[in-house]
């Protein structure tokens, strides 16, 4: 059974008429009679009664048209869907993000959705350190991760974070750094965000600053919950800090406390919709052009503690 004579079949069944279908067919009456014969010696039938001025599905031509239809129009949308994957603009893109990208990512793959709205979006929160190994893995297409990323593999800086330090009501924001260690202080869980909690622990040591960790917390919104309640003072990334009533927020005046989100691929050549999402991430992350205000986030009393 091929599909060019299914496909003669189903349209002489809607249109019951072997002159007006051949010419919608390109081809000339006899050879649609021959796909019709071919079809009626496989099912073990006729297809159609052909009368001087009428042609007509017989019982077993009623029976298998419908079928003979659906198999087509399937045939026809794998077809569609095979031409558009091939250019590109259909597929799965399975992206991974971070807490600190979450200010970026939703915005760019809104604008990547609005030109190409067939690719279907898998997104994955997870730590910089699990999406390397998920792209490693082939789990991953792209990752909002935090940089450098491994040598050889692209990147596009997307914003810049640092560390910034938030603090209860009852301390006040004159405290230098070495004063604050010496208060009560919420630490993120290292499994949530071993960059930040690394990257953390690394700034305190060369400061020659330990913290006394009076409770951790598994998150960073309940990091800022507890603060909030009085537990303590805690560091977390300056871009997922909101406005709080009550909070004071101390950023360091140090280049040790910064760095930098990007879009990261595996060095492999990327397929059109990786290629695709990287453009409109390019279009849309204005630091990729040197104009981003790393602030995602408004702030409240903000201070700055000066290197000593």
């Amino acid at each position: 059974m091929e599909l060019r004579d299914l496909r003669a079949f189903a349209l002489l069944g809607d249109v019951l008429h072997f002159r007006i279908s051949a010419e919608r067919l390109h081809i000339t009456q006899s050879a649609l009679t021959k796909q019709i014969q071919r079809l009626e010696s496989e099912f073990g039938g006729a297809l159609f009664e052909r009368c001087p001025r009428l042609t007509r599905l017989t019982p077993l031509g009623r029976v298998t048209h419908a079928d003979a239809k659906k198999i087509v129009e399937s045939a026809n949308r794998l077809s569609h869907r095979a031409q558009l994957a091939a250019q590109g603009v259909l597929g799965i893109l399975r992206i991974g993000f971070g807490l600190t990208s979450k200010a970026i990512a939703p915005k760019a793959i809104a604008a990547f959705r609005a030109t190409m709205p067939h690719v279907q979006i898998e997104l994955r929160e997870m730590s910089a350190r699990h999406q390397i190994e998920a792209m490693k893995n082939d789990v991953l297409d792209v990752g909002f991760c935090r940089l450098p990323a491994p040598n050889g593999w692209p990147t596009l800086p997307v914003l810049e974070d640092s560390l910034l330090a938030i603090l209860p009501s009852e301390i006040s924001e004159k405290s230098s750094l070495e004063e604050l260690v010496k208060e009560p202080f919420v630490m993120i869980d290292r499994s949530q965000s071993p960059a930040f909690h690394d990257h953390m622990m690394s700034y305190l040591t060369r400061r020659g600053l330990y913290v006394h960790t009076v409770q951790t917390a598994s998150d960073f919104s309940t990091a800022l919950a507890l603060v909030e309640a009085g537990v303590g003072w805690a560091m977390v990334p300056s871009s997922i800090c909101d406005d709080r009533q009550g909070l004071r927020q101390i950023h360091f005046n140090d280049p040790l406390t910064e760095w930098t989100v990007g879009l990261v691929r595996p060095p492999e050549k990327a397929g059109l919709i990786v290629e695709a999402f990287w453009k409109v991430v390019a279009t849309v992350c204005p630091y990729a052009e040197g104009t981003l205000d790393n602030r995602a986030y408004p702030v409240v009393k903000k201070t700055h503690i000066p290197l000593k």
